[in-house]
């Protein structure tokens, strides 16, 4: 508290973080947006991150997706995987700008390169369908590998159907369970089936 009070930008986003989920402090989001805004116009990537989530589901604030979008974009420009992840996710599905493939896949490939596991899985996903890039199952299979040997569930389920089907790798009904087995365990809905 006494960093955010003095304006240092990641203070004020822990302690929104802290309001946010009622971490030591009484739950609030109101107060969660306050202390993420604080940050995020000061450029703080991760507060910008934040704040965009918070407009994105209404969450403390009226919903906004433009404003969503904004922070996103300021954050995912400075490099901020979770920030590239969000935008791409809004240019895949026509979220409050133009649905572009392409642009989808730019944003998720930046977060994929620094090692994000949502960013490597939804980028698994435009390969594996061909949605913004040449289908390939070889690459989609190799990214999913690369989210899911870091716990990601959706992944290892989506690697678990490459080795089902053979898509992008030797087919393997061993290798298979494994991966839905390891999604299940999380709790992923698909992998349980």
């Amino acid at each position: 508290r006494l960093a955010a009070g003095q304006g240092l930008a990641s203070g004020q986003k822990n302690l929104g973080t802290m309001y946010e989920f009622g971490r030591g402090v009484q739950r609030s989001l109101t107060e969660a947006v306050r202390w993420y805004r604080l940050a995020a116009e000061q450029g703080y990537a991760e507060g910008q991150t934040s704040l965009g989530v918070m407009y994105d589901n209404g969450a403390g604030i009226d919903q906004s997706v433009t404003e969503a979008i904004r922070w996103y974009r300021l954050a995912a420009e400075q490099g901020h995987a979770r920030a590239q992840v969000n935008l791409g996710k809004s240019y895949e599905f026509g979220d409050g700008v133009q649905r572009s493939l392409t642009e989808a896949v730019s944003w998720y490939r930046l977060a994929a390169e620094q090692g994000h596991a949502e960013g490597q899985t939804s980028l698994g996903v435009m390969y594996a369908n061909g949605a913004g890039v040449d289908q390939s199952s070889k690459e989609a299979a190799r990214l999913f590998r690369l989210a899911a040997e870091q716990g990601h569930a959706r992944a290892q389920h989506s690697l678990g159907k490459s080795y089902e089907f053979g898509d992008g790798v030797q087919r393997s009904l061993t290798e298979a369970v494994s991966w839905y087995r390891l999604a299940a365990e999380q709790g992923h809905a698909e992998g349980q089936t």
